[in-house]
């Protein structure tokens, strides 16, 4: 460090005032020992960003709870959420944890898989809300009810389509 000393004069001349801060950048082991920036590590082929995953994961979660006549409210109150947490998933806005991930995939009563959109849903006809609270009555009433009410849509069916479709 001895010639720091003879740098003295030219750094007040140019009023760069002169501490051991302003002064690392005239030695030379100084940045030779800095390291290198990083490179930013590519994205292997075929996979998407984190933020297209997301939205992904949450279309997939809309659409299914849509299906299954559920509110973003309904399907909180099943899984001990709140409707802005539902709708944070489904926008994509947050990362669904592993144990909230089954949890609704057990309520919606689908694989964690088609909920990740790993496996593709079989078409069902979509359920519309007021079927769905119809058919949560009906699961509520006693045995010997439901067989009435089912043999009634089984007459029903069969004399619309002419053929039986469910048998007991």
């Amino acid at each position: 460090m001895a010639f720091i000393p003879n740098f003295r004069p030219w750094l007040y001349q140019t009023g760069i005032s002169f501490g051991i801060h302003n002064a690392l950048f005239l030695l030379p082991h100084y940045t030779k020992s800095m390291p290198k920036p990083r490179k930013k590590p590519q994205r292997a082929e075929g996979l998407q960003a984190p933020e297209k995953r997301l939205a992904a994961i949450g279309n997939s979660l809309q659409s299914i709870r849509k299906r299954r006549g559920l509110t973003q409210k309904e399907l909180g109150e099943k899984i001990g959420l709140t409707r802005e947490a539902v709708a944070s998933y489904e926008a994509g806005r947050s990362h669904l944890m592993d144990t909230t991930l089954m949890d609704m995939a057990a309520v919606l009563r689908v694989s964690v898989t088609q909920i990740l959109g790993l496996e593709r849903q079989a078409a069902e006809a979509p359920l519309t809300r007021r079927w769905a609270k119809r058919m949560a009555v009906i699961e509520s009433l006693p045995e010997s009810v439901k067989k009435h009410i089912l043999r009634t849509l089984d007459d029903v069916i069969k004399a619309n389509t002419r053929q039986t479709i469910f048998e007991d």
